[in-house]
């Protein structure tokens, strides 16, 4: 038997593009080493453009769904609930949820030792037994797919230390910042990275991320420390605070998505590096690659990929948040400095900024937008020869 698509991890980037496959007349299969429902670290925070790309309204998702329209930021010392919209959910449900509706056929438990293609540009993959015409990766930063088609990654991944766990829900009630399911993010100093804090519930997601993986553990305990003092998380949570466990990730790099397909093999969510470049969020980047991957296979042009991506309205955004980011590091040249700005209207952009950008907005008018970034580009290339030659 010969599968029109294997698909290998069976997580929300998979299983997206499994039920396009499938909707589509496809016969696919999803492997995936782990049995579902599995635990899996991670914030699980969604946004707006998410349900769009599943299909799904909000109502009719039967896991748990924290809805929240305030977030809470800490910078410079400065506590600010700021208006803003996104959705949290557990992981353990929705990777759970969308795997059983793929329509896919499931090989759980198997793990991918080996991934070997036959002779030719459009030779089958055989991949723990199977055969399909077309193998897509999905199975995050580690994905054996990945390592076979190896995409440019020029620069290092971002480093996590996290943990989920659950808790008395009078208790975290008692010691939430705001609302049930209101995030709860301190800003590092160094905006190189940020901690948060997340009540659902029942549930507490606690943890921290920065830009260099070995920063990330002293970033751990400065957040710690930060949320046990400030009083938001239980005092019987602890111990479950020496709990959490590390991984690494890539943010998007328009580099990576040059990578995302040869011949006959694509790539999708972390096994392409696509997270947000600035707040870091994965599952909509996830969804979004998984489905046009599987569009790009329906039409018969799984070379049209890469273009799919580049050309989608949240891509895009990711391409010029990117950009900005590039432009700003340029034009601070290699300071060191680890202190928030001193004006309290700079920490207060800082902080309204990031809340607006941590609940996946669009970016407005992007024209205007990307007339500022090439001014910002010019301007930051022009110092950086000044600097040189002097």
């Amino acid at each position: 038997m010969i599968y029109d698509a294997i698909i290998v991890g069976g997580g929300p980037a998979g299983s997206t593009c499994a039920r396009v496959l499938a909707r589509g007349g496809a016969r696919v299969a999803i492997l995936d080493r782990a049995q579902f429902p599995r635990v899996k670290l991670c914030g699980g925070w969604i946004s707006a453009p998410i349900w769009d790309a599943l299909e799904l309204a909000p109502r009719d998702y039967p896991g748990g769904l924290w809805e929240w329209r305030t977030c809470h930021v800490s910078y410079g010392g400065e506590e600010r609930a700021i208006p803003s919209h996104g959705w949290f959910i557990r992981r353990f449900e929705l990777d759970d949820f969308l795997l059983r509706r793929s329509g896919a056929e499931l090989h759980l438990g198997t793990a991918v030792q080996e991934v070997a293609r036959e002779p030719g540009d459009d030779g089958h993959w055989t991949v723990a037994g199977l055969r399909a015409r077309h193998l897509v990766g999905a199975g995050g930063t580690h994905c054996p797919v990945a390592r076979v088609l190896a995409p440019k990654r020029p620069s290092g991944p971002v480093g996590v230390q996290e943990h989920e766990f659950a808790a008395d829900p009078a208790a975290i009630a008692a010691t939430r910042a705001g609302r049930d399911g209101e995030p709860e993010l301190l800003l590092h100093e160094d905006l190189r990275g940020y901690s948060w804090n997340v009540p659902k519930t029942d549930w507490l997601n606690v943890g921290s991320g920065t830009v260099e993986p070995h920063e990330v553990r002293a970033a751990w305990q400065r957040a710690r420390q930060y949320f046990t003092e400030a009083g938001h998380v239980p005092p019987e949570a602890a111990a479950a605070l020496d709990a959490v466990k590390g991984h690494a990730y890539y943010l998007f790099d328009p580099a990576h998505v040059d990578g995302a397909v040869r011949g006959n093999a694509l790539l999708c969510g972390d096994s392409l590096g696509l997270a947000q470049p600035l707040t870091a969020e994965g599952i909509l980047p996830a969804v979004l690659s998984g489905r046009l991957a599987g569009e790009a296979i329906l039409a018969g042009a799984p070379e049209s990929y890469p273009g799919r991506l580049r050309a989608h309205p949240v891509m895009a955004d990711y391409a010029r948040v990117f950009r900005a980011r590039e432009a700003a590091a340029l034009l601070r040249g290699p300071s060191t400095s680890t202190v928030a700005p001193r004006s309290r209207l700079a920490r207060r952009a800082v902080a309204r900024g990031f809340a607006w950008m941590f609940s996946g907005a669009r970016l407005p008018a992007p024209r205007l937008v990307d007339a500022g970034l090439a001014l910002a580009e010019w301007w930051a290339a022009r110092q950086r020869v000044r600097v040189s030659a002097s």
